[in-house]
């Protein structure tokens, strides 16, 4: 089996992150879970840099910094403000091109069958990022409202 793919995944409430942290395994590796958009604003710079944010807002995740993640997920309740600042923190870096990771940006606009914190709503969201990346892995070409930022 090949090494699992690193991501950051970025929500508002751990109970949601850690079972998609867990059910993204073994293909996928969250090195942090970011609480909040300010938060991931703040820390995806250090992590794209391979260092730990000095002031992690979740103790979620692997902390393995050493492999740039390949892409940002957003929970639900992110924005497009939100998504826009998370862009520009990861421009900020001055990485080559093609190196940035894509931002997978939640799909508002498809219907939930639970809402926060119920397990249900963790394995649906969980459901669709597992099938974003999975295109993204493959090389396939996924919509969004802007380049860089992508819907699952």
């Amino acid at each position: 089996m090949s090494a699992p793919i690193p991501v950051v995944v970025c929500g508002n409430r751990e109970v949601v992150g850690k079972p998609v942290a867990e059910g993204l395994k073994p293909e996928y590796e969250v090195t942090l879970f970011c609480l909040g958009a300010q938060a991931t604003a703040a820390e995806i710079p250090y992590i794209l840099k391979g260092v730990a944010p000095p002031n992690q807002s979740s103790q979620v995740g692997t902390g393995d910094y050493s492999k740039r993640p390949v892409a940002v997920i957003m929970g639900r309740a992110w924005d497009e403000a939100d998504a826009a600042n998370v862009k520009a923190a990861v421009a900020s870096v001055g990485l080559p091109e093609g190196a940035a990771p894509v931002i997978l940006r939640c799909d508002t606009s498809v219907p939930v069958a639970a809402q926060p914190p119920a397990p249900a709503y963790a394995q649906e969201l969980l459901r669709r990022m597992r099938a974003a990346l999975g295109k993204l892995v493959r090389g396939e070409k996924l919509d969004g409202p802007e380049e860089g930022i992508v819907w699952y």
